[in-house]
């Protein structure tokens, strides 16, 4: 009886290190998905920006501008500036693309876990 109650005593610690390990590991991963999530943040901050302050700011002054510099009609140059606006919201919009596809959160978490049942698996039958 004794060496029951010593047993699930040790089991119950062992689960309670069990849980403060991934406990600890899990708040590691957070910290560093937090930074990373951070980082996908501002860029979308940045390409909304761009876009926004972009159309509403500095076109109009730019075509007028570049018209009469040019002599050429206002909606030449304006089709030209939409151009180039679009074509670097496209550039934002790939890096914001690559950098979701090799966001890896909790990795190392998930991989601990994998372990862990491995290793219950392979654990001896008890008698």
């Amino acid at each position: 009886m004794d060496t029951e109650v010593s047993r699930v005593k040790s089991l119950v610690r062992t689960l309670a290190l069990y849980a403060e390990a991934r406990g600890r590991l899990l708040q590691i991963e957070a910290q560093e998905a937090g930074t990373k999530f951070s980082e996908i943040f501002i860029l979308v901050t940045v390409l909304c920006g761009c876009l926004l302050f972009g159309w509403m700011l500095a076109l109009p002054a730019f075509v007028w501008i570049v018209a009469n510099s040019l002599g050429w009609p206002w909606w030449h140059v304006a089709l030209w500036g939409a151009g180039l606006h679009l074509f670097l919201a496209i550039v934002f919009f790939i890096s914001l693309k690559v950098r979701l596809s090799k966001l890896r959160v909790f990795e190392e978490t998930f991989h601990q876990f994998q372990r862990d049942r491995d290793a219950i698996g392979n654990l001896p039958p008890r008698q």
